[in-house]
């Protein structure tokens, strides 16, 4: 397998595979964009071409072009090898992905293929699906759209299905991994989990379908069980990275770079029916980060099409602020008392629906407006119901500045003084998303994991690593390195030690080869100092200035810990008497703090 991921690597540039999906802008030898990972509004997001490598100094995330494919997809790594492979015109070994693994995920997902074919064919053709059928054309559904979305049906009696997709060569125990069918622990037999419901495919944001959702029909005897139920979580589908219709709303999403949020499945597709195509539905009123992740490829801003009450509950509450510290702008689509979600305002009236969506208003302004609505500010009770919903949301938005904007509108909504209002938003803790540390040490060349427990480097770590990203970052390292090279030989931290070793012994320095001197634990050190040096770019003569400051202080570091060492010594000779011993001790002292004046003097 290695052989033929060099050979991918060899015929793809890290560069145009990464600007299929984010533009890239060249900014000095790198390129840059804001991360496609998380929400920023600032690039920090760097590519080198020279290492084939990608770094975000935002999120941490860091990697070569099969990681990159694997975070941007969310898919394992045979299945970005299979997807790369592809672009560079290269036909794998079928032992390279032909596993047992990959097997399993290509067969759940065929037969879920022949399912949703099934069930369609159940509901536009066959008998038993007519009153399904009748039930979604009452609803203003067209044929086409039932064909675009894949609406079906699944009779009540669950041996057509079973016996459908056993003659196409499926297993009973392909079936029950599906999550579709599932056995009675009473008498053994195979049912469908959706029988006699209409079902809708849930599909990733590429079309592969990876399980279902039904509705109940009106008809249906026992009214007992779920409006709606899901598939469960299987091999290939997880609820938290799916969106439904994001694959059919994608482009339009980018176009217009914003995306409405709706809850159920009829929400979205009756706008997107009705022309209005940049719309998904979350299946509830909470996201999961990795939901927001995946609308943040295409848009910035969030049109909240859900419930009115949806800021109620503390899911909803914690999906806003995780939205906010991603830097979307949150709005919401208000449809008043006239209608109670999307789907019925645009069967009864488009216009009154396109005209909402013209007229969204910030998120924390519905939540301030929807809480005095409900309760009187002019009451002590009502005012307190009001601060116990709304101050929790104002206190933690990410920006300051709209922060203080909006506690100051509460404090004039509900008649009471600012200060008084900040005393009591003191209160409530604010936590803010902790940005994540750069870590030099971070192999970039492994995907970033979902824990990463990072050690604060000390104050001479610190200073090494922005030593070498100074001379690392300016045109002629080799030569820069040279000039300082008494600090360079003198590094405390092993792994700069090694760097500043090998810069001293190079004529011209070129990326790829310097790396290539390296042992392999330095590279991914090595490549996070080299990204790092793409973030500022500084003059020739300001970089000059900036390297005597931190030589200076790393000076005094090193004076202060041998002034600590010989101060010791010299305690020690005293107690045993040794004169002579002791009057060298005294003078070595004696230089050591006439050298450390010099320097403090140098960083004054």
């Amino acid at each position: 397998m290695d052989n033929q991921v060099e050979e991918i690597k060899q015929k793809l540039n890290i560069v145009d595979v990464i600007n299929r999906f984010t533009p890239l802008k060249k900014r000095g030898r790198n390129h840059i964009a804001c991360c496609p990972f998380h929400g920023e509004k600032t690039p920090s997001f760097t590519v080198s071409e020279e290492l084939q490598i990608f770094k975000c100094f935002g999120c941490g995330k860091s990697g070569d072009i099969f990681t990159f494919i694997q975070e941007y997809e969310r898919i394992d790594f045979r299945e970005a090898l299979t997807e790369l492979a592809a672009m560079a015109g290269i036909v794998l070994k079928k032992s390279e992905f032909d596993n047992k693994q990959d097997s399993r995920k290509k067969v759940l997902s065929d037969l879920n293929s022949q399912v949703e074919k099934f069930y369609q064919y159940m509901l536009l053709t066959h008998p038993l699906g007519k009153n399904a059928l009748d039930y979604v054309i009452k609803r203003g559904i067209s044929l086409d759209t039932i064909k675009k979305f894949g609406l079906g049906y699944s009779p009540e009696n669950p041996a057509i299905a079973v016996n459908f997709l056993t003659k196409k060569g499926y297993k009973i125990d392909d079936l029950i991994a599906s999550g579709t069918f599932g056995k009675s622990q009473y008498n053994s037999r195979v049912y469908d989990r959706f029988q006699g419901r209409l079902t809708f495919p849930l599909s990733d944001y590429r079309g592969r379908i990876l399980g279902f959702s039904g509705r109940m029909l009106p008809t249906t005897k026992n009214q007992d069980s779920g409006k709606y139920i899901n598939s469960p979580e299987t091999e290939i589908y997880h609820k938290s990275f799916n969106l439904f219709g994001l694959h059919l709303a994608k482009d339009f999403i980018r176009q217009q770079n914003a995306v409405i949020v709706t809850e159920g499945e009829f929400d979205m597709i009756s706008p997107f029916q009705a022309g209005i195509k940049n719309i998904v539905a979350i299946k509830g009123t909470a996201f999961t980060e990795e939901q927001l992740q995946l609308l943040r490829r295409y848009t910035d801003t969030l049109i909240l099409g859900l419930d009115s009450d949806f800021a109620g509950s503390n899911a909803s509450r914690k999906s806003i602020e995780l939205a906010d510290s991603m830097e979307f702008d949150i709005k919401v689509l208000t449809l008043g008392e006239k209608y109670k979600d999307p789907d019925e305002a645009v069967r009864n009236d488009l216009e009154f629906f396109k005209t909402q969506l013209d007229q969204t208003v910030s998120i924390w302004d519905f939540i301030i407006q929807s809480q005095i609505k409900i309760n009187n500010p002019d009451t002590i009770k009502g005012k307190k119901e009001i601060l116990t919903v709304v101050l929790p949301f104002l206190v933690k938005i990410k920006n300051s500045v709209i922060r203080s904007d909006y506690l100051k509108k509460l404090a004039n909504e509900i008649g009471s003084d600012y200060e008084a209002l900040l005393e009591e938003a003191k209160k409530i803790p604010r936590t803010s998303p902790t940005p994540t540390k750069i870590t030099v040490g971070h192999d970039i060349n492994a995907a970033t994991p979902k824990t990463n427990t990072v050690i604060e480097p000390s104050k001479t770590e610190k200073f090494e690593q922005l030593l070498l990203t100074l001379i690392i970052g300016a045109k002629n390292p080799a030569k820069l390195a040279k000039k300082v090279f008494s600090q360079l030989s003198r590094l405390q931290d092993h792994r700069f030690f090694i760097i500043g070793e090998n810069l001293l012994k190079i004529e011209e320095f070129e990326p790829k080869s310097f790396e290539d001197l390296l042992p392999a634990e330095i590279k991914p050190v090595f490549q996070a100092i080299y990204m790092e040096t793409t973030t500022n770019s500084i003059e020739s003569h300001q970089r000059l200035l900036e390297i005597q400051k931190i030589v200076a202080i790393l000076d005094s570091f090193y004076l202060k810990d041998r002034l600590n060492v010989v101060s010791s010594q010299i305690a020690q000779l005293e107690s045993l008497g040794d004169d002579q011993q002791l009057a060298e001790a005294e003078k070595e002292y004696n230089r050591l703090l006439s050298e450390l004046s010099k320097v403090q003097i140098k960083k004054s």
